[in-house]
């Protein structure tokens, strides 16, 4: 039989290594001088929604990468199985964070890396559960989709932590998204804060 590039059933039943990046080292330029991840939402910080609702113990591997090395919400990452990672070079974009995840998962020899943002609180554990179920090869990539937007949470298969590895300056993950399978959901689960606006409107 040859071989192909989708799991075989024992690699299943073992289930892949996985690892997961919630970035949070933007700007948020348009949000202000405030801290956007700081900032209140549904009674706890923004920044703390995403690590609380993925299903971490799925996950040999756990990050937060962060511009703040003492950031507020670290406690909570803390709390929730993740581990802080400093992205020093988080200035130069989202790039450099994509990159750094990239990176991560290949030395970790991770079988697949789910990439999440942090300003995106209204995604539900049952979505990162579909999307960690939908992997199916070593080539694979499954992303989120609503409407025409294929968007992230997504999940990469080892065959392109290389190409993560080397994102620059504010090339993000969705890059390679046009060629993902895709999970439709609901629009509301995709929103993300970008502004003090956005902020009262989902609250």
């Amino acid at each position: 039989m040859k071989p192909t590039s989708r799991l075989n059933v024992s690699a299943r039943l073992a289930e892949p290594r996985l690892a997961v990046a919630v970035l949070a080292a933007g700007a948020s330029r348009r949000f202000g001088a405030a801290d956007k991840l700081a900032a209140n939402f549904q009674g706890r910080a923004l920044g703390e929604h995403v690590a609380a609702a993925i299903p971490a113990w799925r996950f040999a591997m756990r990050w937060v990468i962060t511009s703040a090395p003492d950031h507020r919400c670290k406690a909570a990452w803390k709390a929730a199985g993740f581990e802080a990672v400093h992205n020093a070079g988080a200035a130069q974009g989202m790039g450099t964070s994509v990159a750094l995840a990239g990176q991560m998962a290949r030395e970790a020899e991770c079988d697949g890396l789910l990439i999440a943002l942090a300003d995106m609180p209204l995604v539900p554990r049952a979505h990162f559960e579909a999307l960690i179920a939908a992997l199916e090869g070593q080539d694979d990539i499954v992303a989120s989709r609503h409407a025409e937007a294929t968007v992230p949470p997504a999940i990469f298969a080892k065959a392109h932590f290389e190409r993560l590895a080397a994102a620059r300056g504010d090339e993000g993950a969705r890059r390679w998204l046009g060629a993902a399978r895709a999970l439709d959901c609901p629009p509301a689960w995709l929103d993300d804060i970008d502004t003090p606006e956005d902020l009262a409107r989902l609250s």
